[in-house]
């Protein structure tokens, strides 16, 4: 039988995916060195040392529209889609079918673009569905929730709703300039800020130091995840980095995004590639951070729904749901002794993050606020599951200065 892998189809990071496990991972960027392409990680480090011969437009805007200024032998982004979709394959050992998931931002022309370009490549589409409704398909919803995710040039909103049975996809919003690029120019730019104020040394001054600060931008995130400071050493200059200052500094895209949300408590879920970035909590109240991987699950276990029969592809926007137990209906009879009584919640530690998941029986309360539905919990919450159990969630900082 032919191996059929997923293509997750995000302009910040194409992944392909086996099962749980990733095999590669390619950002939508091109590299032109005379009339060849290089793609990937390998285009992207090239980005602040050649910006002209840089493209990673082309997923944003999939068209067949001839390319202006030119670049390279590539009549339009249609054409760089393809070599990226050739490299990918070849990376990844050649499948030779793949599962597409695609952003709710791509339009119907893009989608039917997409599936043509594929059938000028050596490996055969076997199906197609939406990434937002993919990804939160083994994840208990809300009745109405968002999906969030960054792309390189722009935040998109997915609205769902869950009828118990089914999450279904109800409208997609785009939010341009609050993308990767965006957040990452403005974390870059309050670093510099900090190496001036610190050492008078500014590292986006010269190409290279710049293109080495924007490298390791997903190291100082990754520390500041777990740490409030962190110490980053460039070109000799030692800077002290603080998670408040980071945050500051993508203020502005979270508030574009928060006002993009009907509810400012309506329930959103984050999506693996963005947990990691500073202060998201102090701007959204009701969040859930989706795990590495989470996609990917998903698509194996509702496989049969996603792939093609006879090669008859259908754009999947609605998936059975995974929803939270329901109240049961008092018995006339004893109650139940402790060993029978339903779980009422349950507390999960990801990247960093402690979520309550509320089970069945009476919703617990946090800061006397009924949980109905998943919570992202913050250090001085007061969780009371009734019963006289009444817990408060610190801060707990360990022997190196790192917070858990």
């Amino acid at each position: 039988m032919a191996e059929t892998i997923l293509l997750d189809i995000n302009d910040f990071g194409l992944g392909l995916w086996r099962g749980g496990e990733q095999l590669l991972y390619s950002p939508g960027y091109a590299y032109l060195q005379g009339r060849d392409y290089q793609y990937g990680e390998s285009a992207r480090g090239q980005a602040r040392l050649h910006p002209r011969e840089i493209n990673h437009r082309f997923w944003w805007q999939l068209n067949t529209e001839p390319l202006q200024p030119g670049f390279g032998p590539a009549r339009h982004s249609a054409d760089l889609a393809h070599g990226h979709l050739l490299d990918l394959h070849q990376l990844s050992g050649r499948p030779e079918r793949l599962i597409l998931a695609v952003p709710g931002s791509m339009q119907r022309e893009q989608l039917s673009l997409l599936l043509g370009i594929i059938e000028q490549c050596p490996f055969a589409a076997a199906g197609l569905v939406d990434r937002a409704i993919a990804s939160v398909g083994d994840t208990p919803l809300a009745a109405d929730s968002y999906y969030l995710e960054l792309q390189l040039h722009q935040a998109l909103l997915t609205r769902m709703t869950s009828s118990g049975e089914r999450v279904q996809r109800e409208a997609v919003t785009p939010i341009p300039g609050c993308g990767w690029l965006a957040v990452q120019d403005s974390m870059a730019q309050a670093i510099a800020d900090a190496f001036i104020r610190q050492t008078r040394f500014d590292p986006r001054r010269k190409a290279a130091t710049e293109q080495r600060l924007y490298n390791q931008l997903p190291q100082i995130l990754e520390q500041l995840a777990s740490q409030r400071e962190y110490n980053l050493e460039l070109d000799g200059h030692r800077v002290r980095l603080d998670q408040g200052g980071l945050a500051e500094s993508c203020g502005k895209h979270y508030q574009r995004i928060l006002q993009a949300l009907t509810d400012p408590g309506v329930q959103l879920l984050l999506d693996p590639a963005i947990v990691l970035l500073p202060g998201l909590d102090a701007h959204f109240s009701n969040t859930v951070s989706l795990a590495a991987g989470s996609l990917s699950h998903s698509v194996e276990k509702h496989r049969g729904l996603i792939t093609a029969e006879n090669g008859d592809i259908h754009f999947i926007t609605s998936l059975p749901a995974t929803t939270m137990a329901p109240a049961p209906v008092p018995a006339p009879e004893a109650a139940p002794t402790p060993a029978q009584e339903p779980s009422r919640y349950r507390i999960e530690y990801a990247a960093g993050r402690y979520t309550l998941y509320p089970g069945a029986g009476q919703p617990p309360q946090v800061n006397g606020t009924a949980v109905t539905a998943p919570l992202q919990l913050r250090a001085g919450d007061v969780l009371d599951a009734g019963k006289g159990e009444v817990l408060q969630l610190v801060a707990a900082v360990n022997s190196d200065g790192t917070q858990t």
